[in-house]
Parts: C-alpha cells; structure tokens; sequence
C-alpha cells in the first residue's frame, strides 16, 4: 500500500505548490473562473484525443486547446472584468456541453475513463506520472521565474504566455489529478489567503502550507475510511475554506 501513496502524495505536493501560485496570479487578474474554464477546455481536448483514437496524444491536445482558450482571454485583456467575466462563464459552458456530446459517442469503458478524470484519481498515479508532472512544473516555475520581470506586465504577449504555461500545467494536472481537483488547488488556498493576508508573498507560503496540511488530512481520511482519494482532499479544503470565512468575520 505504501508504494502506492508515496508516489501519489508527492505529485499531490508538486500540484499544490505550482497551483496556488496560478491560483493568486489569476486572482490579481480578477477574472477567477478563467482556471476551471482553461481546464475544462483541457479537458475537452484530451476529449477529443480519445474521440479520435488519439490517446498517446492527448497532452498535446490537452495544451492546444487550452492554448486557444488563453489566446481568446489575451485578447480581452482590456475589455471590463464582467465581460471578460461573461466570457469566462461561455467558455465553460461551450467546453463542458461539446465534451457531452462527445462522450455521447463514446463506448462506456472509454466514458469511464473520462470520468475518472473530471473526478480524478490520484491514488493511482505511478513514478513515472510524478516524474513527468514534475518536470513540467519546474519547467514552468523556472520559466516563470526568468521571464516575469522581463515581459511587460499586462501586455498581450505576457498574457498569452501566462495562460499557455496554464495550459501546460492544468494539461498534466488534469489527466492524472482530475478538472475537480485542480480547481480546488487553484481557488480554495487563494481564497482563503487572501481572507487574511495582504503581500504576494505571504499568501503564497500560506497556501502551500494550507493546501499541503489539507493534502495530508485528505490522504489520511481516504486510506483509513475507504474513500476516493481526490474528492476526500476537495471535501478537506472546503471544509478549512468555511473555517476561514468564520474567522476572518469574527476578527
């Protein structure tokens, strides 16, 4: 059993770290739902891979599609937050309804599986699954890193650039963690750090240290009651994200 969890917690732990720190760039953009969308849209894609017998594949169009969402959102970079809002919610609800139809095509094994990665199943990820998202998120923070002070903030490219790294990150997060779950990482320690805290920095060591304490608290419920490892740390986070609220009204 302990071969299974370690290498599962440790992507857990590569996912918290590299998707609160999307989480928080997101939220300073003020269009919050553009990460579940993106993501959604990922998924669509690798959707698509499997509609068409296209599996080994499905990265590639998992990021190209995401591409395409963060393309169409660098180019409302200056419209008003509600209408970049409104997109946001279009974008969703096109990607979601065209990945029905495409799943009702699909044999039910192949719906399975797409299932499994709109709810993820993370317990069951390998060494090499680990190795690869970690690759691919060091990569991007690097990049990040190198590149932030360098890109004119706020201009076209930075934001197509930001949201094409999105898209690389929430492609590999998506098929091994599920769409659930990447947005928990993303949104609840962003949320909640932002309840209490003030500088970028701070809220980005508070959201690690949240979304890996609610990691291990998840981790355990699972293994102990038998319940799916994903849905058990959404639970864990929403429930410290209620927690949150009530302490930062009784302040």
């Amino acid at each position: 059993m302990i071969d299974i969890i370690i290498p599962s917690f440790i992507l857990s732990l590569s996912l918290v770290l590299i998707h609160v720190y999307f989480g928080l760039r997101i939220f300073e953009r003020g269009i919050i739902f553009s990460d579940i969308a993106i993501a959604q849209v990922s998924a669509l894609g690798i959707a698509f891979s499997s509609l068409f017998g296209l599996e080994k594949l499905s990265y590639i169009f998992g990021v190209g599609f995401s591409a395409i969402a963060g393309l169409l959102l660098s180019a409302m970079r200056k419209y008003s937050v509600e209408l970049k809002e409104s997109f946001v919610g279009i974008l969703y609800a096109f990607s979601s309804a065209l990945g029905i139809l495409i799943f009702s095509k699909m044999p039910e094994h192949e719906i399975q599986g797409i299932k499994e990665m709109i709810m993820g199943n993370i317990l069951f990820v390998d060494t090499e699954d680990v190795l690869k998202g970690t690759i691919v998120y060091v990569s991007v923070g690097v990049v990040h890193l190198l590149l932030r002070r360098k890109i004119k903030n706020g201009s076209f490219f930075w934001e197509f650039f930001f949201y094409l790294t999105f898209g690389f990150v929430v492609s590999s997060s998506v098929s091994m963690g599920g769409v659930l779950l990447v947005f928990s990482y993303l949104v609840i320690p962003t949320f909640c750090s932002n309840l209490i805290l003030k500088d970028f920095r701070s809220k980005l060591i508070f959201g690690w240290i949240l979304g890996i304490v609610s990691n291990l608290i998840g981790f355990v419920i699972s293994i102990k009651l038998d319940y799916p490892t994903g849905v058990s740390v959404i639970v864990v986070l929403g429930a410290i994200s209620f927690i949150f609220l009530l302490f930062s009204k009784l302040r």
